[in-house]
């Protein structure tokens, strides 16, 4: 059990916020790529780190030269959500963290520090005190002070369709005592809380401008009132985000200078990965937040490029569809569901028997897969737990997923699956997964199972996933900062209200793997936890929830000149990033 001692602020350890943050489901931010508050950080393909830039709150590296703008490149068709409410996507996330502050974020050390809190207090283990910086403004003006803290939780506290309600279903009451003296009551300890406040990944502590938000959300989510580093002036769908500078924000470095440093920075949206490839290298861009990975090495080459590998918290696997959607009373309640389709009521599903989903687990060979899809920037995933989560990852874990081709081809005989191919089932992704998609696609054949692609742009791949016509899915997880993330969000059964299931891609369920769920996240003791979840771990084993491949390593790439993006976790914050 946490001590409250451990929770007060001015700062979280770097040991207790990583428990917090994986706890709270959003992992990546106190994982293996660091995690500074907003510093660059350097991961090689093996998962070293070296340090390559500095923390917002400590300045740039030359003490703060200011001015200049860049062109940053985001490997995604759209952005659907700028609303942190509803944000779900680590593209998302990665925009919104520098339009938005937040009560707290991830420090130079991967501890959890004050954003805008200076500090905080437990007076008892389900209490939060928080003490406020003084003269914060949101983007138009508006003071940033207790009452609009206040005001921002509870517009989430509200929303029953926001698949972050379920942080803040423990909040009792918020009492804004004075300007800068916030008061948050629990119904009950909840050990992860403090870790769903920080900015970005937390989301529920990302502050958002209430008036706003409530008077016309949809306006509020496709240009929101942010009170973070940069504003967000312009925007053309599928297009481009341009942020600008904002002269009143609070931050400042360690000498004083004010924050930001860069004028502007405008985004492209570039889904296209040789697209982005080719703007990086011709210097049309100066920074990508994603570059192949084939192309990775070449860059490192290069002297006009750097290149940083983050872990951001992040999972790749294939999710079978694990029960015919027409047949799950429940599917209604799962995010961006509509009707259910009945495409299955006249066709075999093969992956609704477990052996067929473990024997598709078993056909892949992730060694091989990272070295001809990911190129080396990704390590071996045999359970569900990332490199993030220290305490519960496992490199070889036992049991775990590895490659067995004979045994896959035996327990596709046991089902019945004989013929030539054995089945024949449609692979949905993205561009950015087609290599991975092509790989895959041939491992399956040599166990006869044959495999049809269907490649779709980003914001079409969350429309066809949720219509559940398709027997495969790649599926991925970012900035998992606890196990609550991967596995409540994700696999747990949807309940009407709340936040459970909100992002089921596969349809999954298990009675008894929802109750083991549901008593970690009532539990804060750490001991008790790993018992919890290492025997939902063995059920999500059994069932194959899902066959995981791969634990990737994201390269991002930079102009040599442009420091101090920070890139933990899989951000891309522009806080104390300059052009030299």
């Amino acid at each position: 059990m946490f001590d409250k001692e451990d929770l007060e602020g001015p700062r979280i350890d770097r040991r207790t916020a990583t428990k917090l943050l994986a706890a709270g489901g959003l992992t990546g931010l106190a994982g293996c790529s660091g995690g500074s508050g907003d510093s660059s950080e350097s991961t090689d393909s093996s998962g070293e780190n070296s340090s390559s830039g500095s923390d917002e709150s400590s300045g740039a590296s030359d003490g703060g030269s200011s001015g200049g703008s860049i062109s940053a490149g985001w490997n995604i068709d759209e952005i659907e959500y700028l609303d942190p409410h509803y944000i779900d996507k680590g593209q998302e996330i990665y925009v919104s963290s520098n339009i938005y502050s937040g009560l707290v974020k991830i420090g130079s050390d991967g501890a959890i520090v004050g954003d805008l809190a200076n500090d905080w207090s437990l007076p008892d283990s389900s209490t939060y005190v928080f003490d406020l910086k003084e003269g914060a403004t949101f983007h138009n003006g508006d003071p940033l002070d207790a009452a609009a803290v206040k005001a921002s939780l509870e517009r989430l506290m509200s929303l029953d369709d926001s698949p972050h309600l379920g942080k803040v279903s423990s909040v009792e009451s918020i009492t804004a005592e004075d300007e800068t003296t916030l008061r948050i009551s629990l119904s009950e300890t909840v050990g992860p809380f403090i870790s769903f406040l920080t900015r970005g990944p937390g989301r529920a502590g990302t502050i958002v401008h209430a008036p706003s938000a409530t008077e016309n959300p949809d306006e509020y989510n496709r240009m929101p009132v942010g009170s973070g580093a940069f504003e967000l002036t312009d925007r053309e769908s599928g297009e481009y985000l341009q942020l600008e500078a904002h002269d009143g924000y609070f931050e400042t470095d360690e000498d004083g200078n004010a924050l930001p440093y860069l004028d502007s920075v405008r985004i492209d949206l570039i889904p296209e990965p040789s697209t982005m490839w080719t703007a990086m290298r011709g210097g049309e861009l100066q920074y990508s937040n994603s570059i192949p990975p084939q192309n990775a090495g070449q860059a490192e080459s290069m002297d006009s490029l750097d290149v940083v590998g983050t872990n951001p918290g992040a999972w790749f696997c294939i999710a079978p569809l694990c029960n015919d959607p027409a047949e799950v009373e429940w599917q209604q309640y799962a995010s961006g569901a509509g009707e259910p389709t009945d495409k299955w009521s006249d066709e075999d599903l093969p992956t609704t028997d477990p052996q067929v989903r473990e024997a598709i687990a078993m056909a892949i060979d992730r060694e091989a897969l990272i070295e001809r899809a990911f190129f080396g920037y990704a390590e071996p995933a045999h359970s569900v737990f990332n490199p993030s989560i220290a305490w519960l990852y496992e490199e070889e874990p036992d049991p775990g997923q590895y490659y067995d081709p004979e045994a896959a081809q035996q327990l596709l005989d046991d089902a019945g699956y004989t013929g030539e191919p054995r089945m024949s089932l449609s692979l949905l992704g993205t561009p950015s997964d087609e290599r991975r998609m092509t790989v895959v696609q041939e491992m399956l054949s040599q166990v006869g199972i044959e495999v049809e692609l269907n490649v779709q742009q980003e914001s079409a791949y969350w429309d066809n996933l949720y219509r559940y016509e398709n027997e495969l899915v790649m599926y991925d997880g970012y900035v998992d900062i606890d196990p609550w993330m991967s596995l409540w969000k994700q696999l747990k059964t949807p309940v009407e209200s709340g936040s459970a299931g909100a992002w089921q891609a596969n349809l999954y369920q298990n009675s008894e793997f929802n109750s083991l769920l549901e008593e970690d996240y009532r539990t804060s003791d750490m001991e008790t936890r790993t018992e919890l979840l290492r025997q939902a771990e063995e059920l999500f084993l059994e069932d194959t929830a899902w066959a995981m491949t791969t634990f990737p390593l994201i390269p991002k790439a930079s102009a040599s000149n442009l420091t101090g993006v920070g890139n933990q976790a899989g951000l891309s914050n522009f806080h104390t990033a300059q052009l030299e």
